[in-house]
């Protein structure tokens, strides 16, 4: 276990004294004073579990492949943008935007969220205990977001694909265009129950209910499918000096 006190680092400086402790071997890296500087976690991956005490600012964990985040208190926006694998858990509350894009790995809020979480998610699972502002799931390409609160208004507009799981009474009533309010099945409601267990929710799958895409006709699309090669950009990120 290593405690890093941030009180006197610069923003920009924090990532690189992450990774020099990540290529040393260290497992477990507790940050203090973070005092919600921006971008930490960015771009960091590998088998590592860092334990953040107070809160963070924008893009936390953006682009993150790997490591176990734990956020003890307050997130801004972008929090997991594009995030690839991994935990990012949150205890408290977050901005707006959490999980835009992300293609893998969980994201997981015991507080609430604001709007457009979710925004054009390609895989992975947002749990969001609390509640969700609006635009949720707006124009998700996969994944699944799970919200166990109140939602605002347009939940799912222009969804391509994935799920958004919810159990506000009034979900249908609030829904955006190109979606539908539909049964939540047995398989799906393993998939709740498994995840629910792994991070201490106290909430019945049955009670869910899930908002899908229309497949209607009206949107003619072929959803890009990226041909992702991790170990290349990792050889490039070595040469320029990353972990």
């Amino acid at each position: 276990m290593e405690c890093l006190d941030l009180q006197l680092v610069e923003n920009d400086k924090v990532n690189n004294l992450i990774k020099e402790k990540m290529k040393k071997g260290i497992k477990e890296i507790t940050l203090k004073n973070v005092n919600s500087m921006h971008n930490i976690g960015a771009g960091l991956y590998g088998d590592c579990e860092i334990i953040i005490e107070d809160s963070t600012g924008l893009y936390t964990c953006s682009f993150m492949e790997g490591p176990r985040v734990v956020v003890k208190g307050n997130v801004g926006w972008y929090a997991g943008d594009d995030m690839m694998s991994g935990e990012l858990i949150i205890e408290k509350n977050t901005g707006c935007n959490v999980g835009a894009y992300i293609n893998g790995g969980d994201i997981v809020i015991y507080g609430n969220t604001g709007s457009r979480v979710g925004y054009g998610m390609k895989g992975g699972n947002i749990i969001v205990c609390g509640s969700a502002g609006r635009w949720a799931g707006q124009m998700a390409m996969g994944g699944n977001l799970i919200v166990l609160g109140k939602m605002g208004d347009k939940i799912g507009e222009s969804m391509y694909e994935g799920k958004i799981f919810t159990q506000d009474l009034d979900a249908k009533n609030k829904m955006g265009g190109n979606v539908f309010y539909d049964d939540i099945t047995e398989e799906e409601q393993a998939k709740l129950k498994e995840l629910f267990k792994k991070y201490n929710i106290d909430a019945e799958a049955k009670n869910f209910h899930v908002i899908r895409p229309s497949l209607t006709g009206r949107h003619e699309y072929v959803l890009f499918k990226p041909d992702l090669k991790p170990e290349l950009a990792k050889k490039y990120s070595a040469k320029k000096g990353g972990v």
